[in-house]
């Protein structure tokens, strides 16, 4: 694949704390993204392999539903590249010599990924600004 230089966009935002504390300052932030669906994805990721996109549909799926079976037990999966999928939830707080219902008191189970770092960190990457609208700056 091509490489492709990141977008940006340059913005004004004051800032409260810290110790730019109440100056304006200008930020970079990403811009001109797009979302790639999952059956562009899939079919991305069969380039490289003997297998065509409905396979490796098929796989990404099944992968998913397995680990998120797994996690709702209770386990820590690795994901490989990704890091690691745990299970988390909120609770509330009980008064000691109070009955604990755990039907009551915990709440929003959810899989929680703890991503690998040096994964999302992306080193390969090079910039692109361009203006509000998404249209490259003219050069100087």
């Amino acid at each position: 694949m091509a490489s492709k230089a990141m977008q940006y966009v340059l913005t004004e935002r004051k800032f409260v704390l810290g110790k730019h504390a109440g100056k304006v300052m200008q930020v970079a932030k990403p811009t001109g993204r797009r979302c790639v669906d999952f059956e562009r994805f899939c079919e991305l990721v069969a380039r490289g392999t003997t297998l065509n996109y409905v396979e490796v549909q098929a796989v990404l799926n099944l992968a998913a539903d397995m680990a998120r079976e797994l996690v709702a037990q209770g386990e820590i999966v690795d994901y490989g590249r990704l890091g690691r999928l745990k299970p988390t939830f909120k609770s509330k707080a009980v008064e000691l010599g109070q009955p604990f219902n755990p039907n009551v008191h915990i709440e929003r189970p959810a899989v929680t990924l703890l991503p690998s770092k040096q994964y999302f960190s992306l080193h390969d990457v090079s910039y692109e600004r361009v203006d509000h609208a998404g249209h490259k700056q003219p050069k100087k």
